[in-house]
């Protein structure tokens, strides 16, 4: 989550005082295939906003959506001329579709804040997970205004890149030239690799190629570590990375050896609760506490003991080898897990096999602690469920009673009433009910009876998952793969969005004294 994004939900807050800093918190999770119980390459992340009031969308950009010599304007000020006709991609993005944008406020065409996705040529782009340098370096290499924003890169990688290198080298080089406008953590990757970049200043960065036998997790803390930088095979890094940290004076390594330990020398504190609940799930321990972690228990290092490089690792170790649902599970854990989440993705990635079915994306929207994820291979997808792609108004903020409509009282009690739409849409149906589930009078039995119904319909969609996969392992063209694809996966995405409505309206309508008033009082008066 971006600076800037997060300085206009501030704003916002300041005036209503509706949520905390500390929930602007993202997570991000890497398992490499050794680790796996398919072997497959598992990477994703949760963004996180507190109190959103506004809707997500998920949906398929048409190649071509950018032309060749096309000047993109960022939300921001960044800008971006592309030199190709884009790529087709899928994304999940901020909704902008009744022409203002929820981030920036601007009417001028721009894709706000596309989270991640995966183009036609296999490339995956996870971003927005926002990491702070500290102040020293900051005033070494400060962050540019116009620089790139999490808001624009996504789109930029997506709409360019052929394979997971050429994104890198793409980012870098904005980077380089361009600047940053915030710190960030983002995964890039094809089926031959998977890389993590991380920026934390204005134009230093190191990209790790990730190796099959590395785990780890990022809750807004730089997760890459102690790095020999003579290893150009999979380490891509800034010619200022080691210089900055020096001028700062809070340079750790050895610049004689090019050795840098970039937690060490750019991030800020570390002490995270998602950090140590999210080492707890992965360790199968119950040892790690807020306070009592060290960079040596979660960051990414290719330097052993007797400082050889090797391939990239951590020190977190699985107890297990992760099924799809040990990763997804991960994302629900408490506090990572919670009303903060906005949006979840998942990328479950074969080495092997047929590109078209060799990458699932499981994608889900809102409060993990009650939620369902669904699959789609994206270079199958020709299209999204139709509620993914419902544009509504934002959320209105008082704190006065509201006399109609959908409405919500927060524990502080100020009012959030919703769009008359709200429903319709994938992202709002989930988040009305997690604001009720979280705001309302709920009670404990009624929380675990709509976690109870949404890990049922976890199971349904397993299985579903294996029907749709034979059923476009048996289709003879790829017409037929793609619609046997796309048909699965939205009826999965309408099951969920359903089941959602359902429980919503039965707890709303019990409850209309108490919490969550007068849908239907207030029409039928």
């Amino acid at each position: 989550m971006s600076f800037k994004k997060i300085a206009a939900a501030l704003v916002v807050m300041v005036m209503t005082l509706a949520v905390v800093p500390s929930a602007f918190a993202c997570t991000a999770l890497y398992v490499g295939s050794d680790y796996t119980e398919d072997g497959t390459t598992m990477f994703g992340r949760i963004e996180d906003l507190g109190t959103n009031d506004y809707n997500k969308l998920f949906y398929v950009s048409a190649a071509g959506n950018h032309t060749a010599g096309e000047v993109y304007e960022g939300c921001y000020g960044f800008t971006y001329t592309f030199t190709h006709d884009s790529y087709r991609y899928t994304a999940r993005r901020d909704d902008n579709g009744l022409g203002v944008c929820p981030d920036c406020g601007g009417t001028h065409d721009h894709t706000p804040y596309e989270e991640a996705g995966t183009n036609e040529k296999g490339v995956m782009v996870s971003a927005t997970e926002s990491l702070y340098g500290m102040d020293d370096v900051l005033a070494v290499d400060p962050y540019v205004d116009d620089g790139i924003e999490e808001a624009e890169i996504t789109t930029v990688l997506l709409s360019e890149a052929s394979t997971a290198r050429e994104g890198v080298a793409l980012l870098a080089s904005i980077y380089d030239n361009a600047g940053a406008a915030g710190g960030s953590g983002v995964f890039i990757a094809d089926q031959n690799e998977t890389w993590f970049v991380e920026n934390l200043t204005g134009h230093t960065y190191i990209a790790l190629k990730l190796s099959s036998s590395a785990v780890f997790m990022q809750p807004n803390i730089a997760a890459i570590g102690k790095i020999d930088l003579n290893d150009t095979d999979n380490v891509i890094a800034s010619a200022n990375v080691i210089s900055v940290a020096q001028q700062a004076g809070t340079f750790v390594g050895d610049a004689d050896a090019n050795v840098i330990d970039l937690n060490a020398s750019y991030n800020g504190p570390s002490a995270s609760p998602r950090m140590s609940a999210g080492l707890n799930y992965l360790n199968g321990a119950d040892t790690f506490q807020e306070d009592t972690y060290t960079e040596e228990d979660f960051a990414l290092s290719n330097v052993n003991e007797n400082g050889e490089i090797v391939p990239v690792y951590s020190n977190i170790k699985l107890t297990k080898k992760f099924s799809v649902e040990d990763a997804l599970n991960f994302f629900k854990t408490e506090p990572i897990g919670k009303t903060a989440n906005v949006e979840t993705h998942l990328f479950q990635v074969s080495a092997t096999g047929d590109l078209n079915t060799a990458i699932v994306e499981w994608t889900a929207f809102d409060d993990n602690v009650y939620n369902a994820f669904v699959p789609y291979y994206p270079m199958l997808t020709t299209d999204t469920a139709d509620c993914y792609k419902v544009s509504t108004g934002s959320v209105t903020r008082s704190n006065e009673r509201p006399t109609e409509g959908t409405w919500y009282k927060d524990a502080r009690g100020r009012y959030y009433t919703y769009p008359d739409n709200w429903l319709d849409s994938f992202y709002g149906a989930r988040d009305a009910l997690s604001n009720l589930l979280t705001y309302g009078d709920a009670t404990n039995a009624e929380k675990a009876g709509v976690k109870a119904v949404y890990a049922k319909l976890q199971k349904d969609i397993m299985k579903d998952f294996k029907t749709m996969q034979a059923k476009v392992a048996a289709a003879d063209t790829l017409e037929a793969k793609q619609a046997a694809a796309t048909n699965a996966s939205n009826a999965m995405s309408e099951k969920v969005h359903n089941a959602t409505v359902k429980m919503f309206d039965h707890l709303q309508n019990k409850h209309d004294f108490c919490a969550w008033l007068r849908s239907l009082t207030s029409k039928a008066a």
